[in-house]
């Protein structure tokens, strides 16, 4: 079983996937607390570091875990600072150092690292706005910081494949993209190819396949853990569920309960502007006799409703301040999102269990990347890693011919 380090994990999306995989997430490193807190409910096998990575040196990492090699690091540095949005906040023109915002020397943390551990492959992954940034030098310039070869011979360096993914062609219903670099250590003389998209315009799963089976609820409804039987699975459902059913988990799950589906609390003139909205309508369509509420300018967007026959729009943490951008598809239940029902649109399992306060939940979920599409992509490196696998014990066998 290949060995991980996980780096900037969040709750464990990017673990949850590579797990389901057959990967050995051995080291998990992350500097918030209750994102831990569900990380160690989840996945107890793991050495789960609470710490910040500016602060934690890799030889610490080495002492505390008793672990010393990895085949492969994996990690999500926080990315709002390579946003678009985090770039109309400060970011300088200039190239630099990627302007003021020190969240994007974050990547930096992730290099020291894959130098330091010299894993057979690694994984980053981050906004897809890195891409483009500053004409393509920023992701130029991660590309280099893996690839350089260090003169003194100590470090090896990589060959990088980077790429953009959207994860509704991984089954996951959402529209998201994420940028990935994919990372070859170079004495093992390959390049990764670019991952394949499972699905197609057409196949794609969506808010439907995703939530519609769930309890209705109203607001502050719900329960840590509410009766639950799925009596007809969707496809989606069932590509969510299988592997992650095989995983042991202290939870009641297969008891029949489900956890996590519990709502916040919308004032009443919100929950009329819900049943008011039709999916995706702007508010400036509806007549404004209509609107119960004064909007200030600039709102129009602010509120959105789902529809159940599209993909989610991207699951964000902003979710955690208010759900006003993803109201439930049905005017009936007039409310946003559960913690459950976003837990299903980021294709985390319904076995996986959330732990601190709801604000925190939300946070989670939408600072993740998708297990599902995290799966899809271990799935790709597992075969590279078993290439190679095949191709030393080749080798080794000719040796001793």
């Amino acid at each position: 079983m290949y060995k991980v380090l996980d780096l900037f994990s969040g709750c464990g999306g990017l673990s949850e996937g590579f797990l389901q995989a057959g990967f050995d997430i051995a080291v998990s490193v992350e500097i918030d607390e209750k994102a831990c807190e569900t990380q160690r409910r989840n996945h107890p096998e793991t050495f789960i570091i609470q710490g910040d990575l500016t602060q934690l040196s890799p030889q610490e990492l080495e002492e505390n875990s008793g672990i010393s090699k990895f085949d492969l690091i994996i990690g999500g540095p926080p990315c709002q600072g390579f946003s678009a949005i985090g770039t109309r906040l400060g970011t300088s023109k200039s190239f630099g150092e990627f302007g003021e915002d020190p969240r994007n020397k974050l990547y930096k943390e992730f290099v020291k690292y894959v130098r330091h551990f010299q894993p057979k492959m690694f994984l980053m992954e981050n906004v897809p706005g890195l891409y483009t940034m500053h004409k393509g030098l920023v992701k130029e310039n991660i590309e280099r910081d893996f690839w350089y070869d260090d003169p003194d011979g100590l470090f090896i360096g990589y060959n990088v494949t980077t790429d953009i993914v959207k994860a509704l062609e991984f089954g996951v219903p959402q529209n998201r993209e994420r940028v990935i670099f994919l990372g070859v250590r170079k004495d093992l003389g390959k390049t990764l190819a670019h991952p394949q998209p499972l699905f197609n315009e057409g196949e794609f799963f969506t808010v439907e396949d995703a939530i519609s089976d769930l309890p209705p609820l109203g607001i502050r409804d719900g329960n840590h853990a509410v009766p639950y039987s799925i009596k007809k699975k969707s496809k989606y459902l069932q590509l969510l569920n299988t592997n992650a059913k095989s995983l042991k988990r202290d939870n009641d799950f297969k008891r029949g309960f489900l956890y996590n589906h519990k709502t916040r609390f919308q004032n009443e003139r919100d929950r009329e502007l819900f049943r008011i909205l039709e999916p995706f309508q702007n508010l400036k369509d509806i007549d404004p006799e209509l609107i119960p509420i004064r909007l200030r300018n600039g709102f129009n967007d602010f509120y959105r409703k789902l529809a159940y026959d599209k993909p989610s729009p991207t699951i964000i943490a902003h979710l955690h301040k208010d759900g006003l951008a993803f109201i439930h598809p049905e005017g009936e239940q007039a409310r946003s999102l559960s913690v459950r029902e976003a837990a299903r649109l980021q294709s985390f399992p319904d076995n996986f269990v959330f732990s601190g306060p709801q604000t925190a939940m939300f946070k989670q979920i939408g600072n993740a990347v998708p297990p599902l599409l995290a799966y899809h992509l271990a799935l790709h490196l597992r075969d590279a890693l078993e290439q190679e696998q095949t191709i030393q014990h080749h080798e080794q066998i000719a040796m001793s011919l």
